[in-house]
This record gives structure tokens, C-alpha cells and sequence, in this order.
């Protein structure tokens, strides 16, 4: 299991926050990023391979207000891997 802490920032602070734990194994990135924004109750933002991507070499990716279809009262969505467990 991962646990995954999503953060939402706006003028620098952080506004609202929620983790999840998750099976990489089991659970698609989309499918985490999906209930990461459920559970901030925000739309969730378009995914593209940059995002993966960063968050698989990173451990950390960030989703702007561009990478929504619906607005958002936020400057920065983040994702970041908080711990694995084994």
C-alpha cells in the first residue's frame, strides 16, 4: 500500500488537504487521482502523461487550473507519495 497526500494551494498556503492509501498494484493512477478529488470534492482534472510522469520519477505532480475542464477556486492541485508500505 502507498499513501498518497493531495493538497490544494492557493496564494501559497495550503487550503485543503486529504490522503488516501492505495494498492499500486490494483489501483490505476487515474483511478487514485479520481478519488483523491472526490475526496477533496473538487472535478477532477485532466491527466495527461507529463503528470504520470512526474509523479512516477518525482513522487510528486502538480495540476494547475488549465488541466481542468470545470473552473476552480485554487491556483495548484499536488500529489505526492507520503510512505510505502510493504
Amino acid at each position: 500500500m502507498i499513501k498518497i497526500w493531495g493538497k490544494l494551494i492557493s496564494s501559497g498556503k495550503i487550503i485543503k488537504q486529504a490522503t488516501i492509501s492505495v494498492d499500486p498494484h490494483t489501483t490505476t493512477f487515474f483511478d487514485m487521482l479520481k478519488n483523491l478529488s472526490q475526496e477533496l470534492h473538487i472535478p477532477t482534472p485532466v491527466l495527461l502523461d507529463k503528470h504520470a510522469y512526474d509523479f512516477n520519477v518525482f513522487h510528486l505532480c502538480t495540476f494547475k487550473p488549465d488541466d481542468f475542464v470545470e473552473s476552480v477556486l485554487f491556483e495548484r492541485f499536488e500529489l505526492s507519495l507520503l510512505a510505502e508500505h510493504h
